[in-house]
């Protein structure tokens, strides 16, 4: 029988058992001279009012006044402990909350064997039982409650004797105390508890969870069923804590509910229900598994109030409206609405959690009037001056959120509003909690990724590092979202860069290239996804309803074959809005209103709680080191650590080595540049000779290419280039061809360097990611219309002569839509009848916000400086209306090529990135613009290639009649004065030819299986 199913079991058999005829109370008013003092009971009463700070003062005080002896604190210690740290966790101060835990973990430790001097004869469960009176509904009412009395006696001390006095230690008279050994037992119940939801998957490395555990160990003197019972209760929730889920389950079955419910009920059923939310061996939850556990949050409701334990009922509540199905939420919120009501007077905190998770199961099944009411009542209930509960508030803002969304507010849309306030809210709490100023870890995730991260040190070959490591990065879980939406979205939130950085490194140290290649890809893409709204998780949800089936890795498919409602609605709608209308003259531009719509629709189900793969920018799998195909190579760099890592794929194999030095590239690259003329500012920009630049290509060659490398160009028709850093200023086209062509010593003895390049010898391509490079993602519209957005670009003084090369370029087009700045249409919304789009227009890049670059730039003049900042930014490319062109050519980027202080490359990273990722299947850019005549000659090739042919191979044709051309130094803008001495040059000069790079992909088929 399988954890899945005897977790069922034991919920539908603790179902039956909480619940009869029978009622009985296990509570006994007036507590006089109990350990824990009484002032421990009176700060539980602030702390379920949700008056924290006043709660924290009576915890620090009734721990003050605990019993202490020679070996620190004694175990009446450790309640007020532990609820110190809940208060803490309340707030938002995990530091702090783990202090406390730890504190009370080790005075649990130091006390080991106080269980054994506990007397359980006393209880007497057949003696007289008396009625619950907090009746707050029926079935709290119906709930049985074992008869336990407030306090257990305990025998302490010991016979003075020889043999006493030798072994020396703490010297105690034997005496007979009576203390709450329950109340201390269900503390280190919520103590283990608490540190596993802390924790997470690095509980089972704890060493002070196992030490408690072996601390409380069944002392072989408790040989009542009950004590037993408790005992055996209470270590199933440290078993949780150290994460052996199966005794958990066990443990739960058989002493949650002996009989009747205890203090440690709840507890222990929460935690077996926590284990039930990571569904099956994939992750699902079958309706009968969802119903059980919604049944077993109801009854963890009324047994914690009748029990006075009103801090559970919020807990299971919550994970309850994460299990339960369209068909259930209703029965999550009557539950919710009927705890929140009737719990006012007694915890505020917990009619306030109840409150929101109404809310939460409200618009979840689209009740929206109904969820916004909740809210309200939550809110009224949360800004009472005595309540201070940051988390439930950050809670409140994500519900807030949501309904943003369902009134059509997107994420990430321009101007303030509601969304905008309730994930400022969530992310204040998240990312940016402070306690006086300082800022404090206030999520599990963010607490348990820092642990990680800290921890690898000197174990970056260690394997338990590595699998840590790839534990917290990637996709987000779903018991994540099914136990705590707030902890997931600081999942989504976490840029895990460093992560696939240190396993990249790891896959290095283990020579392992096709483990460097994956890990150098996932690295690549965070550069753009951590960009992205909630890191990317909203284009993956968009890319998921764009793409066709067939192209997508078998887990999307997956949740193709099985969607909920609302991604149908959405994945519909996408789908009817690819269709491509018939040509006319006219370009149409399709409805800005209804793309605001979707994406509202999609902002909402990017915050509900389902399961989103990495799909954009595609990762790369396991095969597909196989996959490439002959005679190409996909050459990578990532630049890491002051290090460039390099891998080149090719012939069904993957090597990988390390470049030192990462400081040299950039003087290298800017040599380069220098010497073709491209970073030339004053004077001659045309060399003299090609020399010097072809020096500088070698030394970058055998910089980046080392012997040790293994590097050859020799049977390779293709090159695919992965630039990082400077890398993408650099033309690799210059690079010289030594495996083809090797230098030779001419007559005079020096070596000649051989004049073949990789222009001339391979097809050289880019690509943002390596992923890139061999898929494509989301949808592209079939037509092949060329639309061109043209300024003053190839004559900047002579309107006729420009209109006149515009003329040409165009003239081997089918009837193309031609504008200019000033008029085009916003970008993000044109037509799905433009299949191919050439920007030739002088770009400036946003350097501070790569994203907020546009597609076609600025134009103050008339008919658009209206609402202009909202169009065409690459930003807007990303978001709905879904496709767009297939290729997307941008001829005048002005990148820091055209300085001598070289950027990071995101001028042309990012562009070529996000507008892959909207779909583009290939996009042509420039390192620096030329314009003029010579950009007239490759336009004109790509405009008549294009509609046949790929767009990588019409920028080589282009290049190819450009290097055969003859220029007039007079129609180039890019030449000044003393370079026009001379009427004609040649186009050959790397100036002209050497600034464009295209970008497609090898379109491989999705793998088999995911890896």
């Amino acid at each position: 029988m399988t954890l899945h199913t005897k977790l069922l079991a034991f919920l539908t058999v603790l179902t039956i058992s909480l619940m009869g005829d029978v009622r009985v109370s296990a509570q006994v008013i007036g507590r006089t001279g109990t350990d824990p003092m009484q002032t421990y009971y009176e700060a539980m009463r602030y702390y379920r009012d949700g008056d924290i700070q006043n709660a924290i003062r009576g915890f620090e005080f009734a721990a003050r006044g605990t019993r202490m002896d020679i070996n620190g604190k004694w175990v009446d210690a450790i309640p007020p402990r532990v609820m110190l740290a809940e208060c803490y966790w309340q707030l938002g101060h995990l530091p702090a909350c783990r202090l406390q835990l730890d504190e009370a973990a080790r005075i649990a430790i130091r006390n080991r064997g106080w269980l054994g001097q506990l007397d359980f004869s006393g209880i007497n469960l057949a003696g007289q039982i008396k009625q619950a009176t907090n009746n707050l509904w029926p079935e709290v009412a119906a709930v049985r409650l074992l008869p336990l009395p407030t306090s257990i006696p305990i025998q302490r001390g010991q016979a003075v004797t020889e043999q006493s006095l030798a072994a020396g230690g703490v010297i105690e008279t034997p005496n007979i105390q009576s203390i709450d050994a329950i109340t201390i037992m269900q503390s280190i119940a919520k103590l283990m508890h608490r540190r596993r939801v802390l924790l997470g998957p690095l509980g089972p490395d704890d060493t002070l969870s196992r030490e408690v555990l072996e601390a409380t160990k069944m002392p072989s003197s408790i040989n009542h069923p009950l004590g037993q019972s408790l005992v055996h209760a209470m270590r199933g929730c440290e078993y949780y804590a150290i994460g052996e889920d199966k005794t958990v389950v066990d443990r739960a079955s058989k002493y949650a509910s002996p009989g009747g419910a205890h203090p440690i009920t709840p507890i222990l059923m929460l935690s077996a229900m926590k284990v039930a939310t990571a569904g099956d061996d994939t992750g699902k939850l079958s309706p009968e598994a969802r119903a059980l556990m919604i049944s077993t949050a109801a009854q963890i409701t009324n047994v914690s109030a009748a029990l006075d334990q009103y801090e559970w009922i919020g807990e299971a509540l919550q994970i309850a409206v994460g299990v339960a199905d369209p068909a259930t939420l209703a029965r999550v919120e009557q539950t919710a609405v009927l705890a929140g009501r009737s719990l006012v007077r007694q915890s505020r905190l917990a009619s306030l959690h109840c409150y929101l998770i109404a809310a939460d199961a409200a618009v979840s099944a689209g009740r929206n009037d109904v969820a916004a009411e909740y809210l309200q009542s939550a809110r009224t209930l949360a800004t009472r001056r005595d309540v201070e509960l940051p988390r439930l508030q950050a809670y409140g803002a994500y519900i807030a959120a949501r309904l943003a969304a369902r009134s059509g507010q997107p994420i990430g849309a321009s101007g303030a509003g509601d969304m905008a306030s309730a994930l400022k809210s969530v992310a204040d709490f998240v990312l940016d909690r402070r306690d006086q100023r300082r800022p404090v870890i206030s999520m599990p995730f963010m607490y348990q990724a820092d642990i990680v991260m800290a921890s690898l040190g000197g174990n970056i070959g260690n394997q338990s590092a590595k699998r840590m490591l790839a534990g917290y990065s990637g996709t987000v879980g779903i018991a994540l979202w099914r136990q705590d939406p707030l902890n997931a979205l600081a999942a989504t939130y976490y840029d895990d860069s460093a992560m696939h950085a240190a396993l990249m490194r790891m896959a290095l140290m283990e020579n392992d290239g096709p483990g460097v290649l994956r890990q150098s890809d996932r690295v690549l893409a965070k550069r753009l996804t951590s960009r992205l709204p909630l890191q990317g998780r909203m284009l993956q949800l968009r890319t998921l309803a764009t793409s066709p089936a067939d192209s997508l890795w078998p887990s999307a498919r997956e949740i193709l074959a099985d969607p909920s409602p609302a991604f149908t609605r959405l994945r519909e709608k996408t789908q009817a809005s690819l269709i491509v209308p018939p040509p006319g003259d006219n370009v149409s531009v399709r409805s800005e209103s209804l793309a605001i719509a979707m994406e509202a629709e999609l902002s909402d189900l990017t915050l509900s709680r389902i399961h989103v793969p990495e799909l954009n920018p595609p990762a790369v799998a396991a095969t597909d080191v196989a996959e490439v195909p002959d005679g190409v190579c996909l050459l990578t760099f990532v630049i890491d650590s002051g290090k460039i890592v390099a891998t080149a794929t090719r012939d069904g194999n993957t090597r990988a080595w390390v470049i030192p030095a990462a400081t040299r590239l950039i003087p290298m690259v800017n040599r380069l540049l220098q010497d073709i003329g491209a970073s030339r500012v004053r004077g001659k920009r045309l060399p003299d000779s090609d020399k010097d630049w072809k020096e500088a290509a070698y030394k970058l060659r055998s910089f980046l290419l080392p012997e040790s490398s293994g590097w050859s160009e020799e049977g390779l028709e293709k090159i695919i280039v992965v630039p990082d850093g400077a890398l993408w200023y650099l033309p690799f086209e210059l690079l010289p061809s030594l495996a083809i062509h090797e230098p030779k010593a001419n007559e005079n003895g020096a070596t000649e360097l051989s004049s073949s390049m990789w222009g001339d010898d391979v097809r050289v391509e880019y690509a943002p990611t390596p992923g890139f490079a061999l898929r494509n993602a989301g949808a592209a519209t079939t037509a092949d219309r060329i639309g061109m957005v043209a300024g003053t670009f190839f004559a900047l003084r002579d309107l006729d002569a420009n209109e006149a090369m515009l003329n040409d370029v165009l003239l081997p087009a089918d009837n193309p839509f031609v504008t200019t700045p000033a008029k085009a249409p916003p970008t993000q919304t044109i037509g799905l009848e433009i299949g191919h789009m050439i920007v030739a227009a002088p770009l400036t890049p946003n350097l501070a916000d790569p994203l907020s670059t546009h597609v076609i730039p600025l134009d103050n003049s008339a008919g658009r400086a209206a609402g202009r900042g909202d169009w065409d930014t690459l930003r807007d490319w990303i978001r709905f209306p879904a496709s767009g062109p297939k290729s997307v050519v941008i001829a005048g980027l002005r990148t820091s090529a055209e300085t001598t202080k070289l950027g990071d490359g995101g001028e042309l990273f990012f562009p070529m990135a996000a507008l892959r990722a909207s779909g583009v299947r290939e996009v042509g850019l420039c390192r620096w613009p030329t314009g003029g005549a010579s950009s007239a000659t490759v336009l004109t090739e790509i405009v008549n290639e294009i509609p046949h042919t790929s767009l990588a191979a019409a920028l080589r044709r282009g290049s190819t009649m450009l290097r055969q051309a003859e220029l007039s130094t007079s129609r180039e803008p890019l030449l000044g004065k003393p370079d026009t001495d001379t009427p004609a040059v040649s186009g050959n000069e790397p100036l002209f030819w050497a600034t464009y790079l295209g970008a497609g992909s090898l379109d491989l088929e999705p793998p088999l299986s995911d890896d």
